[in-house]
């Protein structure tokens, strides 16, 4: 059906709390048209996760997004995506990961080692991007830059082209960012063809060099998105995994009672407040989901945020955050089907250490009063979060 009135994505109330809206939009079916855009929005459980693993990544309309990173192949679909993806999924599987926990551990104590009972953490900037930037240098094998701050700009900027509701200024702004980001990725490949290594940029290398599973000029748009998703989501949801569990008294109390429990609350934030909230996709044939033909040439929002909170999935308590819930890590934060996060092991041993840690040394730890400036509707996390730390 056709929503009665159109969505409207940067709605400061929307963007402080979106769950109200998308229940709302959810119960007027699994499949809705915003009247708006035009596009086909999935919004319950099973509708979202049929549309991921069945509509292709495809061809959106409108301007080229990502003409400084054609031929990615994280873009593509197919034996195209797929041969590719396997060069460095050995690499980020679940026990492969494990052998970073001690970098992280690493990590997350330097940036604790100065913190007493009464100091500030802010979340954002002294570990949730500090710590996925490093590891990514580590996992990639490349030297950190001398101006992060740049970086992550860039960075940002070019993840911000995924959002399918940008103004025209918007997107200007972010591909003139996504070009800088090519020119600095191509320098670091450079660099790296006369450093190579036992690492996952050097294994990219050599198979574009090998040309079986992907060309030479697929590297750079390779790393983009090794770049954009290792730099920024894990960011997002360590914010929004502290604000979760902190707005929710109870559950982190449980937490530090019985830590026993951690890795089940990782995958129940991830459920109750994934930072991606929609992925696109467009229709390059008629598809039927949940009774509703969808035609050729529709670009569809599949949207993640609504699904995890789909009361027909997750029951009464959708809406509740609950680290004993059984059946936690059926979430799709990570998206389904071929296109599922590659990185998911990692940014969960992340979540994993970060959240173990502090509930650890400062069991009561709290949010002090500060307001938070919610930017993006898809890629969800607050600018800066605050926590205050206490023993």
């Amino acid at each position: 059906m056709t929503a009665p009135e159109s969505f409207t994505p940067n709605d400061p109330v929307y963007l402080r709390d979106p769950f109200p809206v998308l229940q709302r939009w959810r119960e007027l079916g699994p499949v809705v048209v915003d009247p708006g855009s035009g596009r086909v929005f999935l919004l319950s459980f099973d509708a979202v996760e049929t549309g991921l693993s069945q509509i292709v990544r495809g061809h959106a309309q409108g301007p080229d997004r990502h003409k400084h990173f054609p031929g990615n192949p994280f873009a593509a679909d197919g034996p195209g995506h797929t041969l590719a993806r396997r060069v460095i999924s050995p690499a980020l599987s679940n026990r492969s990961v494990q052998r970073h926990r001690q970098r992280i551990e690493q990590i997350v104590d330097d940036a604790l080692a100065d913190k007493t009972d009464g100091s500030e953490l802010h979340v954002v900037e002294e570990i949730g991007f500090v710590l996925p930037y490093k590891l990514t240098c580590d996992l990639l094998g490349i030297p950190e830059v001398d101006d992060p701050d740049l970086l992550r700009s860039w960075t940002w900027k070019s993840l911000d082209l995924i959002d399918a509701f940008l103004s025209p200024e918007q997107l200007q702004e972010d591909l003139a960012a996504s070009a800088l980001l090519k020119d600095h990725i191509e320098e670091v490949a450079e660099w790296k063809r006369r450093h190579p290594g036992d690492d996952l940029f050097s294994a990219v290398i050599v198979a574009a060099d090998a040309g079986e599973v992907m060309a030479p000029e697929q590297v750079v748009p390779f790393i983009h998105t090794f770049y954009l998703a290792g730099m920024h989501t894990t960011v997002n949801q360590l914010a929004l995994s502290f604000h979760a569990l902190l707005t929710n008294r109870s559950q982190w109390e449980t937490l530090v009672a019985q830590p026993q429990l951690l890795d089940n609350a990782v995958e129940e934030v991830l459920r109750f407040e994934p930072t991606a909230h929609y992925f696109r996709r467009s229709t390059e044939e008629e598809i039927e989901i949940a009774g509703v033909t969808i035609p050729k040439g529709k670009e569809v929002l599949c949207w993640i945020a609504s699904a995890n909170r789909d009361a027909a999935q997750w029951g009464d308590t959708a809406n509740s955050l609950d680290i004993t819930r059984a059946d936690a890590r059926h979430h799709i934060a990570f998206g389904k089907g071929p296109h599922t996060c590659i990185g998911s092991w990692l940014a969960r041993l992340e979540l994993n250490v970060v959240l173990g840690e502090v509930a650890r040394r400062f069991p009561n730890s709290e949010l002090p009063e500060q307001r938070l400036e919610w930017a993006s509707n898809v890629i969800r996390g607050p600018e800066e979060l605050v926590v205050r730390l206490r023993s």
